[in-house]
């Protein structure tokens, strides 16, 4: 019986931290104050548009690639010839 007791008593203190915890972060229920017991919420005058600041961003042109060229050169064949282009 005992342990029931003390284990009722731990998950209550539990309970209690957290709710406080959690109360003391802003996470619960709506404060009384913005609730109308009526059951409409209150509102504090007609709602404006938000304005939107618009930032103009420029970018720079993308600078154009260098050409590269690339020429390969084929060395004429020296010394003993095998017979390439050569008609046998």
């Amino acid at each position: 019986m005992i342990q029931r007791v003390a284990l009722f008593t731990a998950s209550l203190a539990a309970a209690l931290s957290i709710g406080i915890g959690l109360a003391l972060a802003g996470v619960g229920p709506a404060p009384s104050a913005a609730i109308d017991p009526a059951g409409t919420t209150a509102t504090t005058g007609p709602t404006a548009a938000p304005t939107v600041q618009v930032d103009t961003v420029y970018l720079a042109a993308q600078a154009k690639p260098k050409e590269i060229t690339v020429r390969k050169t084929v060395s004429a064949p020296h010394g003993d010839d095998e017979g390439e282009g050569e008609d046998d």
